[in-house]
């Protein structure tokens, strides 16, 4: 699966080349149009906390995500969507009420530079109007971010945040860097699981990032599903 999400973007970037070449060829062919896409919209991130990769709703994290995509139609109602992200992800953690003199909030924020490769079909509706879904893996890999905390204690407050120190990991070590790297793993991969509506060039449609690695420090990404990215996302987009 790892070596299949890390090939994937050379093997689109070559049929790529050779689709748009036929395009060229191939003028009266509707279809056929490469389509260059924006996007932009909300996340709902999360981190899987038990072995099985449930989540707390309670600690969703408020996000965002914006990128370019490609629109390369291989049939008539099939598209191979190859795209550049920036992506916002992380969780929270909460003890204790708000109103109350004693709570605590800690917040994880890392900003991730992704690169996904979907397989999208689409159901014409009407002219210029179709459903479409997919899916297709994802590879991702930290830039910036933020930890923070806040809270009080008896009634007397505190705060604190830090830039995000990325660990040693990257495709080469099998995603593993030294235990005590880093407050979590740079590079994050996944699958990809969207659904939505075009409408003439306008795009809505709704996302759900499933996370295959483990971003703790020095832990392994097959030993269970705990520290797993988790982002459900909508959009808002226009294809020209």
């Amino acid at each position: 699966m790892k070596k299949m999400i890390f090939l994937l973007p050379l093997l689109v970037a070559g049929s790529f080349a050779v689709r748009a070449q036929e395009m060229t060829t191939s003028p009266a062919n509707d279809w056929m149009h490469l389509g260059f896409g924006i996007k932009a919209g909300y996340n709902n991130a999360n981190l899987s906390i038990d072995d099985d990769g449930t989540v707390k709703d309670k600690n969703a994290l408020s996000s965002f995500h914006a990128g370019i995509y490609l629109d390369l139609p291989l049939a008539p109602v099939f598209s191979i969507q190859p795209g550049l992200m920036i992506s916002g992800k992380g969780s929270k953690y909460t003890s204790g009420d708000k109103e109350s003199p004693n709570w605590y909030e800690a917040k994880t924020n890392p900003i991730y530079l992704e690169l996904p490769v979907n397989a999208v079909g689409k159901i014409p509706l009407a002219p210029n109007t179709n459903i479409f879904l997919g899916a297709g893996p994802y590879l991702a890999m930290g830039i910036a971010g933020k930890n923070s905390v806040e809270g009080q204690v008896a009634g007397i407050g505190f705060s604190d945040d830090d830039n995000i120190k990325f660990g040693d990991d990257d495709p080469g070590n099998n995603n593993n860097g030294s235990s005590n790297s880093g407050n979590i793993k740079r590079w994050d991969y996944g699958i990809n699981f969207l659904g939505g509506v075009e409408i003439s060039h306008f795009t809505l449609n709704v996302n759900y990032g499933l996370g295959l690695a483990n971003i703790k420090p020095g832990s392994d990404n097959t030993d269970n599903d705990k520290y797993k990215n988790r982002v459900f996302s909508v959009s808002v987009g226009f294809l020209f």
